[in-house]
């Protein structure tokens, strides 16, 4: 009999939380997620939004709110969560964004969702909290109907685009360690609306 892949350090490693702050003309946006095999909008847990010049100070402390209230809900070595639990998890979590998308219509004059969304850079993060005190800022690109990473196969973009930060540092600090992840971020043409580099 084969001894399993799940040791008790493997376990340790695949935890993890996340959540993503995204840049519009007009606002920032900053949401935990709860993890279910994949990504979802967190049901319960931290989400806020400001004006897009929002403080370094004020991004800093709302991102680690929504990264400590992060869910991970995966069981490692389980091959299924259940339908039973998955999908009532789904409509939760979707109404709960939608929620959130209409007070920003609402609060910074969209017409409708699709505003929104439109136009907006996108970082995303990870942290594996059991085994690490710092957490990875990835920039990301803009592609139609949403926003991709990149991967390692392109060495160098991959390289410039993952910003490693200790989460020791302070509030403003870690704000501006954000600003400056998404000063990396890419979109197609005249599209892009990146911060200006933060200089920490």
């Amino acid at each position: 009999m084969s001894e399993s892949r799940f040791t008790p350090e493997r376990i340790r490693s695949l935890h993890r939380k996340s959540a993503e702050i995204v840049l519009s003309p007009k606002y920032i946006s900053i949401t935990s997620d709860e993890i279910w095999g994949g990504v979802y909008f967190s049901r319960t847990e931290w989400c806020a939004h400001a004006p897009g010049d929002a403080s370094p100070q004020w991004i800093g402390e709302n991102f680690r709110k929504a990264l400590q209230t992060s869910e991970y809900c995966n069981k490692p070595g389980v091959p299924s969560l259940g339908w039973e639990n998955i999908l009532p998890m789904e409509a939760a979590s979707n109404m709960r964004r939608i929620a959130f998308l209409d007070e920003i219509v609402q609060t910074y004059g969209y017409k409708n969702h699709d505003e929104v969304v439109r136009k907006c850079d996108m970082v995303f993060t990870s942290w594996h909290y059991l085994i690490e005190d710092f957490v990875t800022l990835i920039a990301s690109k803009r592609v139609p109907g949403g926003h991709s990473a990149w991967g390692p196969m392109d060495k160098k973009k991959y390289a410039e685009t993952n910003l490693i930060v200790p989460l020791s540092v302070s509030d403003e600090e870690l704000g501006l360690a954000i600003r400056d992840a998404l000063s990396r971020c890419e979109a197609p043409g005249r599209q892009k609306i990146n911060s200006p580099p933060a200089s920490i």
